[in-house]
């Protein structure tokens, strides 16, 4: 049966209303708390009208403008709802204070409940990760709604470990209609361990904002003419700038932070010390619970002088910061599809990352970057040794990175694209 919510109008698309269910998304301006989220509504067609399921947060602010509307969930006082929207989600926040667990209950239930009120006027509901995707499931059922869920990886990556989380993902596949996966490699071991439900799991890859396409360009460019100046000089005494890693993302267990500044510590003995501030630098951009244990290492290894911490950027800053780098980090021992690898290489940055395989998806070892085994600190720091003394190589690879990016053909239209044909396409067989 047809939802009868879809307004159809001769001569126009019918209007599809969406019920989005989500545990992270930007409620405050600044926040990167499920951003690429909120970029994909933001380019879905006219005729999709998005309403945001989320919970409430701490933060007092104005919900960013955008063309959906947002719907946060209480589940206690405003001090204590701080399940959902932090650095690493809910798995992080039940880590950091145990007493946060009595707020499960009334998180789920008025999860629920909040989103059987809405799932009456919609037409389709989408569930962003498995929790989701079970109380969606639920409200599908008993309203008979068509349901999508999309899983990003912790999910996933979480089935071989973690009975629960086996059973609610296949409580997921079973009471959706649909399951999107972020990557090739989340659908195949999905459909590995769920073989029964492996015609509903379809691929939306993410897409990439063309700021960081554009001024991956406007880097090129600059590194040409510093080449070009660099010529000119020959024969005079010319110190070069010091090589600038980069890492931005949470600083939480599994990220792999702790990984890079082990490496980070054996380069200085590499090098003359007179040299060793002069010849690198590594930022790290983004926060989390890990960070006092972090800094705390680097002053342990007398680091200070080559690695800064700077927090969290807000989003509209990052493809200048990657800008200004010269190799990018990432040693994550578990993603989906890590869309910050993804800008990155948008912007032309050789990436040094673990050998997982949502990574190994997107590189082939030196092509667009170099790879190590998840956790080996030591062929880490030969990488980051080796691009730090070889500029020909990051040049090359941060071309092969972004022209490899370019051939894709990832955008934010691209992918809305497919989930609104999506939407129609469930609906229709509702």
């Amino acid at each position: 049966m047809k939802s009868t919510t879809a307004q159809n109008t001769q001569g126009a698309q019918d209007v599809l209303k969406v019920l989005l269910l989500t545990t992270s998304f930007p409620l405050t301006r600044g926040s990167r708390s499920g951003i690429f989220i909120q970029k994909m509504i933001n380019h879905l067609p006219e005729n999709v009208q998005v309403t945001v399921l989320t919970p409430d947060s701490t933060e007092v602010g104005n919900h960013p403008s955008g063309n959906y509307a947002v719907i946060p969930f209480r589940y206690a006082s405003k001090h204590w709802q701080q399940l959902a929207h932090g650095s690493g989600g809910i798995m992080a926040a039940l880590s950091r204070n145990k007493l946060l667990f009595l707020l499960l209950p009334p998180f789920l239930w008025s999860n629920l409940l909040t989103c059987c009120y809405f799932a009456r006027k919609v037409d389709v509901l989408h569930a962003n990760w498995s929790i989701n995707g079970a109380i969606a499931g639920v409200a599908g059922l008993l309203f008979g709604k068509p349901v999508m869920t999309t899983l990003r990886g912790s999910d996933v990556n979480l089935i071989e470990k973690s009975a629960l989380m086996r059973r609610l993902v296949h409580f997921c596949l079973r009471f959706s209609d649909v399951i999107i996966t972020v990557s090739p490699s989340l659908q195949e071991k999905l459909a590995e361990h769920c073989p029964q439900h492996s015609e509903k799991i379809r691929v939306i890859c993410n897409g990439i904002d063309q700021d960081f396409f554009n001024v991956g360009k406007s880097k090129h460019a600059a590194e040409a003419d510093k080449d070009d100046k660099k010529i000119s000089l020959v024969g005079h005494a010319v110190s070069p700038a010091p090589v600038r890693f980069l890492y931005v993302g949470n600083l939480t267990t599994g990220k792999g932070v702790d990984v890079i500044l082990k490496a980070a510590a054996l380069l200085s003995p590499e090098l003359p010390p007179e040299m060793s501030a002069q010849k690198w630098s590594f930022d790290i951009v983004g926060d989390g619970p890990k960070r006092e244990a972090l800094e705390g290492y680097c002053r342990e290894q007398h680091l200070e002088a080559n690695v800064s911490f700077h927090g969290s950027a807000p989003p509209e800053d990052i493809p200048l910061l990657m800008a200004r780098a010269d190799v990018f980090v990432f040693a994550s021992f578990a993603e989906g599809r890590p869309n910050v690898v993804l800008e990155a290489m948008a912007i032309g940055l050789p990436v040094i990352a673990g050998a997982i395989p949502a990574v190994s998806d997107l590189i082939e070892h030196g092509q667009q970057g170099l790879l190590f085994p998840p956790g080996d600190v030591s062929t880490l720091a030969e990488h980051m040794l080796y691009l730090l003394n070889h500029p020909a190589e990051r040049r090359k690879l941060g071309r092969g990175a972004g022209d490899y990016l370019a051939s894709l053909g990832l955008s934010w239209s691209g992918s809305a694209r497919v989930y609104a044909s999506l939407y129609a396409e469930i609906v229709e067989k509702g």
